[in-house]
């Protein structure tokens, strides 16, 4: 019966001077010899001896005669071997050709097998097939292809490959992949009734492993072990390796779980690294931990400070505070220098467990504090901030724990605090966001304390504050003018933003003092006070607007010999602020509207306001016009000459 396979055309390669039966003599010295140079290595001579003998041409002639005497040394005991091996009986030639073919031998198992051939008398057999296949197992010089045109050869011969010479093919294909040939080995196989053994079946599943076809391999691997048949070491580490390269994490874990389970000994190091090291980068739980805590913690494994912080984030995400925990503890006996984003996820950690260890989350800024870190900024309690405020009931308990760390002598720092009003301030609760503001005190450092300073309030702090005074309901402006004197009195630095949101809560106030004057009587005395107070506040926000101007130009001119182009702008509110100071002018037929819409189109040509302008600044002046065309012979235009006393942030 003759074999079906889709052999190539042999057209298509030379194979005639491959041929067995037509092949030329070989050369007769068989590369089988030892290697007399690494005689010459262990004869006792050192490299630093032969080193120092090129130091004088004496030594140089010397070394050239030498390196002679080793190459006829060797030419010498390569004839002497070829000539041994060639006075062997044919029995033992066979046997040197599998030992060659085992060694991926692939010139000198084909020349051994031509001189069997052509000076032995030996006929073309199976056997002779099989060894020069398996000898293509080499990386560098064998090849799927050679393998064709052998079994093309085989089939030209009339030979019939056994399961021998499958076998030896599924060997080669599991290191120079081909999908289409290994199915037609396997396909013959089934025809014939071959049993595929063991080793076959490892073959096979590797070939799969290196072309992708992981779900075909880990098919292949689970039969193995479903029939009771033991999976080597080699197969398993090359599949959790190819599978991690892939970023299939949980059929790595999965193989590597089923393998310490079953208390596997000598498994190799590096696999470990690599699966907690894609584990962890992948934030796969199961395998970090797998790893961590049956290779880390027993130091089998020394991971590196990289791959110990996705470690950390892998734990943050699972609420694993024990595992976050031990990666501390690692990093501390490596004397690693913690940042803000170790406590960060360490924060985050104990905010995931199950249930949320609140206290521990806080405690971590106090221990911030003791490191001497910088004061935490508002990016390290953001895990914190999302977490208190889907729990507005938490907050009250929150203050509760700050307090409660500070009469154990904790350091909590001012973010903590900041923390607390904002989630107030959000809940639109200002009263309770003042009564944090005035404890500040209480928490202030001891060590600050005996300076005589009051609080630790920042900037960040009464900014908070501001936002908490325009999303109050009226917006309430006399606590805004309260908290820019206590800012003044305090030599807080204000910035951009202390002005926009000071620009907003008046803005506001006014729009609403103004809302109140529709819903009364026009003639009526509470109406006139009201717009007479809506005017004043309006009158307020155009002010504070011309200080911020006057501050930033005070800076530029300070600076003006090394400011970049952004100081040069100078200070501007944010382009909705502008948008909406200007509006309120138009509606009220404020002529100041003009300048304030001016300011802001300026600003918008030299690239300030975040290039808003650009693209919304003509909708805002038309806007501008319609609210002014609306009013103007309407309500009539701002009183003059109101007398506000002058209160503001300038003069910081």
């Amino acid at each position: 019966m003759a074999m079906s396979l889709p052999f190539l055309d042999p057209d298509d390669y030379s194979t005639s001077s491959h041929q067995l039966r037509t092949a030329p003599t070989p050369d007769p010295a068989i590369n089988t010899a030892p290697d007399a140079f690494d005689k010459f290595e262990g004869s006792g001579a050192t490299r630093t001896q032969v080193g120092g003998l090129r130091n004088t041409r004496a030594d140089a002639a010397h070394g050239e005669e030498s390196a002679a005497q080793r190459q006829h040394q060797r030419q010498q005991s390569e004839k002497e071997a070829t000539q041994a091996l060639l006075k062997q009986p044919t029995p033992y030639l066979y046997t040197r050709l599998r030992t060659l073919a085992y060694g991926g031998k692939t010139r000198e198992c084909r020349e051994l097998a031509e001189y069997i051939i052509k000076d032995r008398r030996e006929k073309p057999s199976a056997q002779l097939y099989s060894a020069l296949i398996l000898s293509n197992t080499s990386h560098d010089n064998g090849g799927a292809w050679r393998v064709l045109e052998y079994l093309e050869e085989m089939r030209e011969a009339g030979l019939q490959p056994d399961t021998g010479t499958c076998h030896a093919v599924l060997k080669v294909l599991a290191v120079h992949p081909d999908h289409l040939l290994r199915a037609d080995i396997l396909e013959y196989m089934r025809i014939r009734w071959y049993q595929l053994g063991e080793e076959g079946t490892h073959d096979v599943a590797a070939g799969l492993l290196r072309e992708g076809l992981f779900e075909q391999a880990m098919q292949r691997i689970d039969g193995m072990l479903r029939a009771g048949v033991r999976v080597q070491a080699w197969l398993l580490d090359m599949a959790v390796y190819m599978l991690c390269a892939a970023g299939e994490v949980e059929e790595s874990y999965r193989i590597m779980r089923q393998r310490y389970d079953t208390g596997e000994l000598n498994i190799s190091r590096t696999l470990w690294y690599t699966l907690l090291d894609t584990g962890s980068s992948r934030r796969h739980y199961a395998s970090t931990a797998l790893v961590w805590n049956g290779q880390v913690n027993t130091s089998y494994l020394n991971p590196a400070s990289g791959v110990c912080l996705n470690v950390l984030t892998t734990a943050a995400q699972a609420g694993d505070a024990v595992l976050a925990t031990d990666v501390f503890t690692h990093l501390s006996k490596r004397g690693t220098s913690f940042t803000p984003i170790h406590y960060q996820l360490l924060i985050d950690c104990y905010l995931a467990a199950d249930p949320p260890d609140l206290k521990r989350a806080l405690s971590i800024l106090t221990i911030m504090a003791l490191e001497k870190m910088a004061d935490p900024s508002p990016a390290e309690t953001r895990s914190l901030y999302l977490h208190l405020r889907s729990n507005p009931l938490l907050v009250a308990e929150a203050f509760t724990t700050l307090r409660d760390l500070r009469a154990e002598e904790r350091k909590v720092p001012i973010a903590a605090l900041n923390l607390i009003i904002e989630c107030y301030v959000e809940q639109r609760n200002l009263t309770e966001a003042m009564n944090v503001y005035k404890l500040i005190h209480t928490f202030v450092p001891t060590s600050q304390a005996a300076t005589g300073k009051r609080t630790f309030a920042n900037i960040e702090t009464f900014n908070l504050l501001l936002r908490g005074c325009r999303l109050a309901d009226p917006p309430d402006e006399a606590l805004a003018s309260f908290l820019v004197s206590e800012l003044l009195a305090l030599r807080v630095v204000p910035t951009a933003l202390t002005y926009d949101r000071l620009i907003l809560v008046f803005v506001q106030a006014g729009a609403h003092a103004l809302e109140k004057v529709s819903q009364t009587p026009p003639d009526s005395e509470e109406a006139q006070v009201q717009r007479k107070k809506g005017l004043e506040l309006l009158d307020w926000a155009f002010r504070h607007f011309v200080d911020m101007q006057a501050v930033s130009d005070i800076a530029t001119h300070t600076n003006s010999a090394t400011a970049d182009d952004h100081t040069a702008l100078g200070w501007m509110p944010r382009f909705g602020t502008v948008e909406r100071l200007a509006l309120q002018l138009a509606k009220v037929g404020d002529g100041r509207c003009w300048d304030v819409l001016q300011a802001g189109e300026d600003h918008g040509a030299k690239g300030g306001l975040d290039l808003a302008w650009d693209r919304k600044g003509g909708w805002v002046r038309k806007n501008v016009e319609e609210a002014w065309s609306g009013d103007v012979g309407g309500n009539g235009a701002v009183a003059e000459g109101l007398e506000v006393p002058d209160v503001g942030v300038a003069s910081a």
